[in-house]
C-alpha cells in the first residue's frame, strides 16, 4: 500500500517565529555555527506507559524514530504492521485496534453474506497508508520544509460510499456504528475500517440487529491518553453535509467570507470529524480576533497528515486561551501565524513530539529572521505537546522564549 504523502508546511511557522531579532537572532546564528545535533533514535520503554506499550490487540515497537519533530512509530498487530506518525495518533491508533477488535467479536457470530464481506474489503483496499516501510524514517513533517505553500487537489468526497450508500442507509449505519464503539468513522486505520465495514454490512443487510452491535464490559477495552489536551466533542453519527453546512456558518459569524468557507470546507484532506474539530476549537475563541488568518493557513492545506496536525494546534491554541493563556489575537507571520495575548505576549504553540535543534531548523530560523513580527511583545512563549531537546531549550532560553514541554501521552 502507498505511503503517506509529505505535509506539515505549517511546521515553518516555528522556525520562523523562532527568528525574532537580538538575541534570538544570535543564538540561531550559534547553533548555525556547529550547535546542532542529529534526531534521536528513541526507546518506547523509556517513552510510554506500561498499558501503552502492549496490549491485547497490539505491541509497540522498541525502537523509536524521531525526525527533530515527530515520533515515529511501528505498531505490531495480529493484522499487520502500522506506521504511526505521532504520539497522539498512537494513542488513537490503539483505541481503534481495541474497537476492531470488539467488533470483530460480534462479527464473528453474524451470518456475513460473501458479497458483504467482499464489499468490506473493496472499501478499504487500497484507499489507507498506513503500513510500515521500513526504509522511510522520515515523518511528513521532515519532508516538508521546501514547500512553503501548498494547494488544493482533489475535490471532497460526499461519503464513503458515495450517494447511493447514503440513499440506502449503508453510511448512516455505518456512522452509528463508529459512535457506538466510541471510533472516527472516517479513520485512515485499514484495520479498523475492514472490521467498521462488515458489521456495517451485516447490520444493514439484517444478519444482526443493532442491540446485538453493542459491546457489553470487557468487549470494549477502553483506552484513552488522560493526558492529552481535551477535543471538541463531535456526533460522529450526524451525516457529513450536515456538518458540512453548519462548519460554513460557524466560519462566516468568525468573520470568514462566504469563499473562504467554501474552500475550507471543500478541502479533502480535513475528514468531517476533523474539520469539525478544528472550526468547533476556532468557535470556543469567541473573544479572539484574526480567526480569519488561521481559517487562509488551512486552506492550503494539502496532505491528510497535515490537516490532523492543524486539527490538534487550532485545539491546543483554544486550550491555552481558555487556561493559561488568553489570547486576544492572531497574527500573521509571511504566510503562517501566530498569536498575541492579552497581556501582550507572543504565543507558538505546535503539537509535536521531540524537537530537535538541526541543521534544517537553524538554517531555516535564520533565514526567515527578518519576517519577525513579534518586535513590540513583552514575552515570547512556545508551547510543545511533547518536548524540546536539551540543546533546544538552551538556544531558545538564550533567546529569550519561555519554553513550555506539555509531555502529552509520556510517562
Amino acid at each position: 500500500m502507498a505511503h503517506t504523502r509529505p505535509g506539515f508546511a505549517s511546521m515553518l511557522t516555528l522556525l520562523c517565529l523562532l527568528s525574532l531579532p537580538g538575541s534570538a537572532f544570535a543564538a540561531a546564528k550559534a547553533a548555525k555555527a556547529g550547535q546542532t545535533e542529529s534526531p534521536p533514535v528513541l526507546s518506547a520503554a523509556t517513552l510510554l506507559p506500561a498499558s501503552v506499550l502492549a496490549g491485547p490487540n497490539h505491541t509497540v515497537d522498541d525502537k523509536v524514530v524521531n525526525d527533530g519533530y515527530m515520533n515515529i512509530y511501528t505498531l505490531h498487530t495480529p493484522k499487520g504492521d502500522l506506521r504511526v506518525e505521532s504520539t497522539a495518533l498512537l494513542y488513537t491508533r490503539i483505541r481503534e485496534l481495541n474497537a476492531a477488535a470488539a467488533m470483530d467479536q460480534v462479527n464473528k457470530g453474524a451470518e456475513i453474506g460473501k458479497s458483504v464481506a467482499l464489499s468490506g474489503v473493496n472499501a478499504v483496499k487500497g484507499a489507507f497508508n498506513l503500513v510500515v516501510h521500513p526504509a522511510d524514517t522520515f515523518s511528513s513533517v521532515g519532508k516538508s520544509f521546501s514547500r512553503a505553500q501548498a494547494g488544493m487537489q482533489d475535490q471532497r468526497p460526499k461519503d464513503d460510499q458515495g450517494a447511493v450508500g447514503e440513499m440506502l442507509g449503508y453510511n448512516k449505519a455505518t456512522r452509528q456504528y463508529a459512535k457506538t464503539y466510541g471510533v472516527d468513522p472516517y479513520s485512515k486505520n485499514p484495520i479498523l475500517q475492514q472490521s467498521l465495514k462488515r458489521l456495517a454490512g451485516a447490520g444493514f443487510f439484517g444478519s444482526i440487529t443493532a442491540t446485538a452491535a453493542i459491546p457489553g464490559g470487557a468487549a470494549l477495552v477502553a483506552f484513552s491518553n488522560s493526558t492529552s489536551s481535551p477535543s471538541s466533542p463531535v456526533d460522529v453519527s450526524t451525516p457529513p453535509e450536515d456538518l458540512f453546512s453548519a462548519n460554513r456558518e460557524r466560519l462566516k459569524t468568525m468573520g470568514a467570507t462566504s469563499d473562504m468557507a467554501d474552500l475550507f470546507v471543500e478541502n479533502p484532506h480535513f475528514s468531517p470529524i476533523e474539520q469539525t474539530q478544528l472550526v468547533l476549537a476556532l468557535d470556543r475563541m469567541t473573544s479572539v480576533s484574526g480567526r480569519p488568518i488561521c481559517i487562509n493557513q488551512c486552506i492550503l492545506t494539502d496532505d491528510d497528515d497535515l490537516g490532523r496536525f492543524r486539527t490538534r494546534m487550532a485545539e491546543l491554541y483554544a486550550n491555552l486561551s481558555n487556561t493559561t493563556d488568553k489570547i486576544d489575537h492572531f497574527v500573521k507571520v509571511g504566510k503562517y501565524f501566530a498569536a498575541v495575548t492579552a497581556q501582550n505576549g507572543l504565543l507558538v504553540a505546535f503539537p509535536l513530539d521531540y524537537l530537535a535543534w538541526t541543521p534544517t531548523v537553524a538554517d531555516i530560523a535564520d533565514a526567515f529572521a527578518t519576517a519577525a513580527v513579534a518586535d513590540k511583545v513583552k514575552t515570547k512563549k512556545l508551547v510543545v505537546s511533547g518536548e524540546v531537546s536539551p540543546l533546544a531549550a538552551k538556544i531558545l532560553k538564550a533567546g529569550g522564549w519561555n519554553v513550555v514541554q506539555l509531555r502529552e501521552g509520556l510517562r
